[in-house]
């Protein structure tokens, strides 16, 4: 746990320092993270300003056997934590953070994702993860082959969300259909721009904000 909230720490140094080359007034102010001993869902909270993200294997046989189901093997649960718990996860709740700091938090829950997954895509490009971004991608599509959209038909899924949200986040099924349908998209965007674009539209709406 030390090794990796060292490791995350450093991951949210480097997000932080790009971001200051594109605004040098920017700042995460002392953003660092947490390895909960049990169970919870990753998530960003601001009053700590910290972001909480535990190893999967906290999750145990329950987490495990989730895993193990909706990628047809064990093996392939694995390579799924590893790629999201140990890899895109951090840079979605480092988005979450951004989005806080720069003033430039959506105003429904599911817009809140998905730009949160912007960021990470577009982080991860920028340094070259275009391989474990197309792995995940492929994983991603696999994993919806298995869990069923938890929104109903002609409902306004982002008004549903925001109003559901506590109640699709602690089921890994339903959550978990959301935050890849979300990744699969966010990915086939052939219209997003690469990270310093993107770092320069949401930082210029937070100066003029200010």
């Amino acid at each position: 746990s030390i090794a990796l909230k060292n490791q995350n720490n450093e991951l949210i140094h480097d997000i932080e320092t790009k971001i200051k080359r594109i605004d040098p007034s920017f700042s995460f102010n002392g953003l660092t993270t947490e390895i909960p001993t049990t169970f919870m869902y990753g998530q960003y909270r601001t009053k700590t300003n910290k972001i909480y993200l535990q190893p999967w294997q906290i999750g145990g046989p329950p987490m495990e056997s989730f895993l193990t189901e909706v990628t047809g093997s064990y093996d392939k649960g694995n390579s799924l934590a590893a790629l999201f718990f140990y890899g895109f996860f951090l840079p979605h709740e480092v988005g979450h953070a951004f989005q806080y700091h720069t003033k430039n938090l959506p105003k429904n829950a599911y817009d809140e994702e998905y730009q949160a997954n912007e960021f990470a895509v577009l982080y991860w490009r920028s340094n070259g993860k275009q391989k474990e971004l197309e792995q995940c991608y492929e994983m991603a599509k696999l994993v919806l082959t298995k869990l069923k959209n938890p929104i109903p038909d002609n409902v306004d899924a982002k008004q549903y969300m925001t109003d559901h949200y506590d109640e699709l986040v602690k089921d890994p099924y339903k959550y978990g259909f959301i935050q890849f349908s979300q990744i699969v998209k966010v990915i086939e965007d052939k219209s997003l721009p690469n990270f310093e674009i993107y770092v320069k539209q949401k930082t210029s709406k937070k100066v003029k904000n200010n």
